[in-house]
Protein backbone atom coordinates (compact mmCIF):
# COMPACT_ATOMS: atom_id res chain seq x y z
CA UNK A 1 0.00 0.00 0.00
CA UNK A 2 1.44 3.55 -0.78
CA UNK A 3 0.84 6.75 0.42
CA UNK A 4 -2.03 7.67 -1.60
CA UNK A 5 -3.79 4.44 -0.36
CA UNK A 6 -2.86 5.54 3.14
CA UNK A 7 -4.22 9.32 2.69
CA UNK A 8 -7.63 8.87 0.65
CA UNK A 9 -9.48 7.62 2.95
CA UNK A 10 -8.58 9.75 5.87
CA UNK A 11 -9.37 12.93 3.46
CA UNK A 12 -11.95 11.81 1.99
CA UNK A 13 -14.55 13.14 4.60
CA UNK A 14 -13.14 16.56 3.94
CA UNK A 15 -13.16 16.28 0.35
CA UNK A 16 -17.35 15.32 0.29
CA UNK A 17 -17.86 17.75 3.28
CA UNK A 18 -16.51 20.81 0.94
CA UNK A 19 -18.64 18.89 -1.93
CA UNK A 20 -21.64 19.21 0.38
CA UNK A 21 -21.19 22.94 1.49
CA UNK A 22 -20.31 24.03 -2.05
CA UNK A 23 -24.02 22.93 -3.30
CA UNK A 24 -25.80 24.56 -0.29
CA UNK A 25 -23.50 28.11 -0.09
CA UNK A 26 -22.19 28.55 -3.66
CA UNK A 27 -24.42 31.03 -6.01
CA UNK A 28 -26.49 28.62 -8.39
CA UNK A 29 -24.13 27.56 -11.70
CA UNK A 30 -25.48 28.61 -15.04
CA UNK A 31 -26.25 25.85 -17.03
CA UNK A 32 -28.34 25.76 -20.51
CA UNK A 33 -31.88 26.25 -20.92
CA UNK A 34 -32.83 24.97 -23.85
CA UNK A 35 -33.03 21.91 -25.53
CA UNK A 36 -30.84 18.88 -25.07
CA UNK A 37 -29.37 18.83 -28.46
CA UNK A 38 -27.22 20.25 -30.88
CA UNK A 39 -27.17 20.17 -35.10
CA UNK A 40 -24.02 20.95 -37.29
CA UNK A 41 -25.43 21.30 -41.12
CA UNK A 42 -23.72 19.09 -43.43
CA UNK A 43 -24.93 16.02 -46.04
CA UNK A 44 -25.66 12.36 -44.48
CA UNK A 45 -25.51 13.59 -40.54
CA UNK A 46 -23.60 11.42 -38.18
CA UNK A 47 -26.16 10.93 -34.87
CA UNK A 48 -24.20 11.19 -31.68
CA UNK A 49 -25.48 10.42 -28.02
CA UNK A 50 -23.65 12.27 -25.39
CA UNK A 51 -24.52 10.46 -22.01
CA UNK A 52 -23.95 11.32 -18.25
CA UNK A 53 -22.66 14.06 -15.65
CA UNK A 54 -19.84 16.40 -14.86
CA UNK A 55 -18.62 18.43 -18.60
CA UNK A 56 -21.83 16.56 -19.91
CA UNK A 57 -23.98 18.97 -18.30
CA UNK A 58 -22.58 22.31 -19.47
CA UNK A 59 -22.07 23.88 -16.49
CA UNK A 60 -21.57 28.33 -16.40
CA UNK A 61 -22.95 28.25 -19.94
CA UNK A 62 -26.86 29.14 -20.82
CA UNK A 63 -27.31 27.03 -24.28
CA UNK A 64 -26.24 23.38 -25.41
CA UNK A 65 -25.33 25.35 -28.72
CA UNK A 66 -22.04 26.52 -26.61
CA UNK A 67 -21.48 23.86 -24.75
CA UNK A 68 -20.57 20.38 -25.19
CA UNK A 69 -23.27 19.27 -27.53
CA UNK A 70 -22.72 21.79 -29.90
CA UNK A 71 -19.01 22.16 -29.56
CA UNK A 72 -18.79 18.44 -30.52
CA UNK A 73 -21.56 18.76 -33.17
CA UNK A 74 -19.29 21.87 -34.68
CA UNK A 75 -16.02 19.85 -34.43
CA UNK A 76 -17.36 16.41 -35.92
CA UNK A 77 -18.48 17.94 -39.35
CA UNK A 78 -15.51 20.07 -39.32
CA UNK A 79 -13.23 16.81 -39.69
CA UNK A 80 -16.00 14.81 -41.90
CA UNK A 81 -17.66 16.98 -44.33
CA UNK A 82 -21.03 15.53 -43.22
CA UNK A 83 -23.89 17.01 -41.00
CA UNK A 84 -23.99 16.08 -36.84
CA UNK A 85 -26.65 15.56 -34.64
CA UNK A 86 -26.08 15.36 -31.00
CA UNK A 87 -28.38 14.42 -28.62
CA UNK A 88 -27.78 14.96 -24.65
CA UNK A 89 -28.77 12.67 -21.74
CA UNK A 90 -27.28 14.65 -18.68
CA UNK A 91 -27.56 15.39 -14.87
CA UNK A 92 -25.67 16.37 -12.41
CA UNK A 93 -27.62 13.10 -10.20
CA UNK A 94 -26.39 10.13 -13.06
CA UNK A 95 -23.42 8.35 -11.34
CA UNK A 96 -22.33 5.25 -12.42
CA UNK A 97 -24.92 3.16 -10.28
CA UNK A 98 -28.01 5.14 -11.98
CA UNK A 99 -26.67 4.76 -15.51
CA UNK A 100 -26.98 1.38 -15.91
CA UNK A 101 -31.22 1.09 -15.69
CA UNK A 102 -31.17 4.73 -17.88
CA UNK A 103 -28.55 3.07 -20.46
CA UNK A 104 -30.79 0.07 -20.64
CA UNK A 105 -33.98 1.73 -22.21
CA UNK A 106 -31.94 4.05 -24.23
CA UNK A 107 -32.09 2.62 -27.65
CA UNK A 108 -28.00 3.40 -28.96
CA UNK A 109 -28.71 1.56 -31.73
CA UNK A 110 -29.82 4.81 -33.33
CA UNK A 111 -26.13 6.37 -32.60
CA UNK A 112 -23.29 6.25 -34.82
CA UNK A 113 -21.28 6.82 -31.63
CA UNK A 114 -22.08 7.33 -28.15
CA UNK A 115 -20.04 9.37 -25.73
CA UNK A 116 -20.51 8.65 -21.71
CA UNK A 117 -19.08 11.69 -19.56
CA UNK A 118 -18.87 10.16 -16.29
CA UNK A 119 -16.28 10.49 -12.96
CA UNK A 120 -15.27 13.48 -11.93
CA UNK A 121 -17.14 14.01 -8.78
CA UNK A 122 -15.86 10.68 -7.67
CA UNK A 123 -12.33 12.20 -7.87
CA UNK A 124 -13.55 14.60 -5.85
CA UNK A 125 -15.20 11.90 -3.03
CA UNK A 126 -12.09 10.07 -3.47
CA UNK A 127 -14.21 7.03 -4.68
CA UNK A 128 -12.12 3.49 -3.90
CA UNK A 129 -10.82 2.37 -7.29
CA UNK A 130 -12.25 -1.18 -6.43
CA UNK A 131 -15.62 0.69 -6.75
CA UNK A 132 -15.10 2.27 -9.74
CA UNK A 133 -13.71 -0.72 -11.56
CA UNK A 134 -16.77 -2.48 -10.21
CA UNK A 135 -19.58 -0.05 -11.33
CA UNK A 136 -17.83 1.33 -14.69
CA UNK A 137 -17.58 -2.63 -15.26
CA UNK A 138 -20.93 -2.83 -15.56
CA UNK A 139 -22.12 0.36 -17.60
CA UNK A 140 -19.36 -0.60 -20.47
CA UNK A 141 -20.57 -4.23 -20.31
CA UNK A 142 -24.32 -2.78 -20.62
CA UNK A 143 -23.03 -0.90 -23.79
CA UNK A 144 -21.24 -3.73 -25.53
CA UNK A 145 -24.20 -5.79 -25.29
CA UNK A 146 -26.52 -3.46 -27.20
CA UNK A 147 -23.51 -2.50 -29.66
CA UNK A 148 -22.55 -4.32 -32.44
CA UNK A 149 -20.16 -3.91 -35.14
CA UNK A 150 -16.65 -1.62 -34.57
CA UNK A 151 -16.54 0.19 -31.34
CA UNK A 152 -19.15 3.14 -31.04
CA UNK A 153 -18.75 4.08 -27.37
CA UNK A 154 -16.38 6.20 -26.31
CA UNK A 155 -15.67 7.22 -22.65
CA UNK A 156 -13.46 10.46 -21.90
CA UNK A 157 -11.53 10.92 -18.81
CA UNK A 158 -11.81 13.06 -16.01
CA UNK A 159 -10.16 16.30 -16.53
CA UNK A 160 -6.81 17.05 -14.98
CA UNK A 161 -7.92 18.55 -11.51
CA UNK A 162 -6.70 22.51 -11.22
CA UNK A 163 -6.77 24.69 -7.64
CA UNK A 164 -9.90 25.63 -6.56
CA UNK A 165 -10.37 28.59 -4.10
CA UNK A 166 -11.17 27.67 -0.45
CA UNK A 167 -10.22 23.91 -1.21
CA UNK A 168 -7.10 23.11 0.92
CA UNK A 169 -4.00 23.04 -1.50
CA UNK A 170 -2.86 19.53 0.08
CA UNK A 171 -6.76 17.80 -0.85
CA UNK A 172 -6.52 18.95 -3.97
CA UNK A 173 -3.01 17.03 -4.67
CA UNK A 174 -4.63 14.21 -3.45
CA UNK A 175 -7.65 14.33 -5.40
CA UNK A 176 -5.28 15.21 -8.50
CA UNK A 177 -3.69 11.78 -7.83
CA UNK A 178 -6.76 9.86 -7.86
CA UNK A 179 -8.56 11.09 -10.61
CA UNK A 180 -4.97 10.44 -12.65
CA UNK A 181 -5.96 6.94 -11.15
CA UNK A 182 -8.95 6.68 -11.76
CA UNK A 183 -8.20 7.51 -15.23
CA UNK A 184 -5.57 4.75 -15.34
CA UNK A 185 -8.22 2.18 -14.42
CA UNK A 186 -10.62 3.44 -17.15
CA UNK A 187 -7.96 3.42 -19.85
CA UNK A 188 -7.51 -0.46 -18.49
CA UNK A 189 -11.51 -1.01 -18.79
CA UNK A 190 -11.60 0.38 -22.40
CA UNK A 191 -9.27 -1.71 -23.40
CA UNK A 192 -10.99 -4.91 -22.03
CA UNK A 193 -14.44 -3.65 -23.71
CA UNK A 194 -15.72 -2.60 -27.13
CA UNK A 195 -14.89 0.89 -25.65
CA UNK A 196 -12.56 3.44 -26.37
CA UNK A 197 -10.84 5.98 -23.98
CA UNK A 198 -10.50 10.08 -24.69
CA UNK A 199 -8.70 11.84 -22.67
CA UNK A 200 -9.87 15.34 -21.62
CA UNK A 201 -7.17 18.62 -21.35
CA UNK A 202 -6.81 20.64 -18.32
CA UNK A 203 -8.48 24.25 -18.57
CA UNK A 204 -7.81 27.41 -16.62
CA UNK A 205 -8.98 27.56 -13.22
CA UNK A 206 -11.82 29.35 -12.61
CA UNK A 207 -13.65 31.02 -9.51
CA UNK A 208 -15.95 27.79 -9.04
CA UNK A 209 -15.40 23.88 -9.30
CA UNK A 210 -18.07 23.76 -11.94
CA UNK A 211 -17.74 26.96 -13.91
CA UNK A 212 -16.83 26.76 -17.44
CA UNK A 213 -16.80 28.99 -20.94
CA UNK A 214 -17.13 28.16 -24.28
CA UNK A 215 -13.44 28.12 -24.89
CA UNK A 216 -13.63 25.25 -22.65
CA UNK A 217 -15.82 23.15 -24.44
CA UNK A 218 -14.33 23.80 -27.62
CA UNK A 219 -11.37 22.31 -26.23
CA UNK A 220 -12.87 19.52 -24.81
CA UNK A 221 -14.59 19.07 -28.08
CA UNK A 222 -11.96 19.04 -30.31
CA UNK A 223 -10.21 16.09 -28.21
CA UNK A 224 -13.25 14.25 -28.47
CA UNK A 225 -13.60 14.92 -32.07
CA UNK A 226 -10.24 13.77 -33.40
CA UNK A 227 -10.87 10.09 -31.70
CA UNK A 228 -14.05 9.64 -32.81
CA UNK A 229 -13.82 10.99 -36.42
CA UNK A 230 -11.59 9.03 -37.86
CA UNK A 231 -13.91 5.78 -36.50
CA UNK A 232 -16.93 7.43 -37.75
CA UNK A 233 -15.60 7.58 -41.44
CA UNK A 234 -15.22 4.14 -41.21
CA UNK A 235 -18.61 3.84 -40.70
CA UNK A 236 -21.58 2.90 -44.19
CA UNK A 237 -23.35 6.10 -44.91
CA UNK A 238 -26.88 5.85 -43.19
CA UNK A 239 -29.49 5.29 -45.35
Amino acid sequence: MDRHDLLRPLAAPFTRSWLALQQTTTQPTPQPVDAPEAYAPGPNPHHVLIFGSGPAIGWGVLTHGIALPGALARALSRRTGRGTRVELVADSRITVRSALPMLRVIDTSRFDAVVVVLGANYAFKLMPLSAWRERLVAVLSTLDQKTSGPSRTFVTGIPPVEPVPGFDSRLVRIVAAHAIRMNEETVQLCKSSNATYVSLPAVKPTNALRVRDGNTYRQWADHIADVIAPQLDNHRPRT
